[in-house]
């Protein structure tokens, strides 16, 4: 059957995978909300709840500063906490933590809020749909050496806090992994054919691959 492209009718589908969940790590910057959206594994076994949650939020909080992260943000960059949405599901609801937000203590003027530091997260297999990438926000103008590189140290601070972040979720039961959604064409409207299943893969490894600077638009004030 030739391919014949026809409008979409349908509407846009519900994020569903088996055996998965969505955590967002929610930040201020410069009074401007932004999220870290992490794919997350869990066996059949796993039940959402606000526990999970406060648990979660309390300790990546404490993340924050143990990493050494805090001490390199700019005040004005505040960790409110996180969410955990099940997806294996449609249409469920986000559980957020009620932990008090943890700001920056960094004592230089803050980054635009677009600058980020990207950490890629690889998997065991290759392709963009076995990929992720992760952008942080917040530093202050200190991280920012005299080539427009990131410091080593705000580097390594990254690292450590998604690393902390990794160990937290497996505390909660959630394995960190690559989160691709379904794919559908659009040929009989209005029903889709699925024409890819989607991925949930382990995260096996993450890196700063240059110490560049990055961008992200959608943060711009």
């Amino acid at each position: 059957m030739p391919y014949i492209k026809v409008a979409k009718l349908s509407g846009s589908h519900p994020l569903v995978l088996a055996n998965a969940v969505q955590v967002r790590l929610i930040w201020s910057l410069n009074g401007k909300i932004a999220c870290n959206v992490l794919g997350g594994s869990v066996t059949g076994g796993y039940v959402n709840s606000q526990t999970h949650a406060d648990d979660l939020g309390t300790a990546v909080l404490a993340r924050f500063t143990s990493s050494g992260l805090k001490a390199l943000c700019a005040t004005t960059t505040r960790l409110f906490g996180v969410g955990i949405r099940d997806v294996r599901t449609p249409n469920e609801v986000e559980y957020q933590s009620s932990a008090s937000f943890v700001a920056g203590t960094g004592t230089g003027d803050p980054l635009p809020n677009e600058v980020a530091a990207v950490v890629t997260l690889r998997t065991a297999r290759a392709g963009k749909s076995y990929r992720g990438r992760v952008y942080f926000s917040g530093a202050d103008e200190d991280q920012n050496d005299s080539t427009q590189h990131m410091e080593g140290p705000y580097q390594t601070a990254v690292i450590a806090f998604l690393t902390g972040v990794q160990a937290d979720m497996a505390t909660e039961g959630i394995d960190l992994a690559v989160l691709s959604a379904p794919r559908y064409a659009n040929l009989l409207p209005p029903l889709d054919i699925e024409t890819w299943p989607g991925a949930l893969t382990p995260v096996t490894s993450m890196q700063m691959l240059d110490g560049k600077w990055d961008s992200q638009r959608r943060r711009r004030i």
